[in-house]
């Protein structure tokens, strides 16, 4: 909630107006092209909107941005003070839409897996397909190595996941958190 005395940015503001983002943009967008023109196209908006918002943003901020000719347009003192902080406002808010984007966009990452070549109970191909397609924000780096190389690999970090055969002697420390997919008995066949 907005202070009483200061609009949504901490300005001081008689009226609880408050600096809007859209000032902000015009505002370098002006200060980036030297014309109300060049700036108005760059902006998609008519020449006297953003004309009536600069004025607006300097009203609300108490001071000239932009000293004025009928050929030019140059930076105020103000105006200078202002910019790199405008620049960064806008910086901010985009990366605050891009926070938002992202946890309704799925998840954002990398994952590293690793699995043994001969698992039987898991295919890792069809596995990372369907985890792709539901999860596209996610990059898989996938290694496929002996359980005794995965799971080093994972004590050094260099994994974050691995499916392995889990042999007793892999236990000592118990350093790992391991979750059964599944329990299979080995038949071992030969000629009569």
């Amino acid at each position: 909630m907005a202070h009483p005395d200061f609009g949504p940015v901490g300005v001081r503001s008689g009226d609880n107006v408050g600096v809007e983002l859209r000032q902000i943009e015009y505002f370098v967008a002006v200060a980036e092209e030297s014309s109300f023109t060049r700036a108005a196209e760059r902006s998609q908006v008519s020449q006297s909107g953003l004309s009536a918002a600069i004025r607006s943003l300097e009203r609300e901020l108490g001071s000239s941005l932009f000293h004025r000719t009928t050929r030019s347009v140059q930076l105020s003192r103000a105006g200078m003070a202002l910019l790199p902080k405008a620049r960064e406002m806008l910086r901010l808010a985009t990366a605050g839409r891009d926070a938002v984007a992202a946890t309704t966009a799925g998840l954002q990452g990398f994952l590293r897996l690793g699995a043994e070549q001969c698992l039987g109970v898991i295919d890792p191909p069809a596995l990372l397909e369907r985890f792709k397609r539901r999860e596209p924000g996610i990059d898989i780096a996938f290694t496929q190595a002996g359980s005794a190389f995965l799971l080093r690999q994972l004590r050094e970090e260099q994994l974050d996941i691995a499916f392995v055969a889990r042999p007793e002697s892999s236990r000592r420390g118990d350093d790992l958190h391991w979750i059964q997919l599944s329990q299979q008995g080995l038949v071992l066949l030969s000629a009569r």
